[in-house]
């Protein structure tokens, strides 16, 4: 590695640590895989810090971010354990710059799923539980720079919040999910064609992870797309009812 990838890699790793915009990206990665590689190069340096790998997530899966990097292109993000937080959780928002909120659904593999070639149906075997989930989003990469850069950041990945879960079951792009704000619902919506499979994105996130050495490990939550997306500017209390999964909620102080 040459010192001006070393220097990028120092400075994604402090902007993520202290919640503050990357002073520059430079070189940009070139690829998808080189963005990636410098995700996981950014990870090792939180883990030699102390921290621990929590679960992943599925970027690009739906919405109009579904196919921006390419037809069925889909990177990751990895997630801290320090920020895996149980439904009901406090965070503070003042400390989560550009703050954003998700719902999401979360998978909870319950086997160790690894290879190039795991299958939809290979994915949803070694899955124990769904469940109802936040992703929160800290925007620190400049919007406009392009998706590679924000790869290599770790797609906005801060932390989410976990629900109670519930057994697998098949049909989960026709889950409804009922978001509210301090008890106003803020939007309904069923993803349906709009979102990508979450079976099939545990799949392709084995295949992803699979040149890195790496692949999903018993007891990891994985999110898998974002049911709609909305700022956090001020404390208060969020809270979304997925039909048929369960209802997760989390306060901003």
């Amino acid at each position: 590695m040459t010192a001006t990838q070393e220097a990028l890699i120092d400075n994604l790793y402090h902007a993520r640590r202290n919640g503050t915009r990357p002073a520059y990206i430079d070189p940009i990665p070139s690829d998808l895989d080189e963005a990636l590689a410098v995700q996981l190069r950014v990870l090792r340096r939180f883990e030699a810090a102390g921290e621990r790998l929590g679960g992943w997530k599925v970027g690009l899966t739906s919405g109009k971010a579904r196919d921006r990097m390419g037809k069925d292109v889909r990177p990751f993000g990895y997630v801290l354990r320090s920020r895996v937080f149980s439904s009901g959780a406090t965070l503070p928002v003042a400390s989560i710059m550009r703050c954003h909120i998700e719902p999401e659904l979360c998978l909870i593999v319950d086997s160790a799923l690894r290879g190039r070639n795991v299958d939809r149906e290979q994915a949803k075997a070694a899955v124990r539980a769904v469940a109802p989930a936040f992703e929160i989003n800290e925007v620190r990469v400049q919007p406009g720079q392009g998706s590679l850069p924000l790869v290599a950041d770790g797609l906005a990945q801060w932390g989410i919040v976990v629900g109670p879960e519930a057994p697998v079951r098949d049909g989960l792009v026709d889950t409804t999910v009922t978001f509210s704000h301090d008890g106003q619902v803020v939007e309904t919506k069923t993803p349906g064609t709009t979102m990508d499979d979450p079976y099939l994105s545990l799949s392709r996130l084995c295949h992803r992870l699979h040149p890195f050495g790496l692949g999903l490990e018993p007891g990891q939550p994985v999110i898998t797309g974002s049911f709609c997306h909305h700022p956090v500017t001020q404390p208060g209390s969020y809270s979304a009812d997925f039909s048929g999964v369960g209802t997760v909620s989390v306060q901003f102080r």
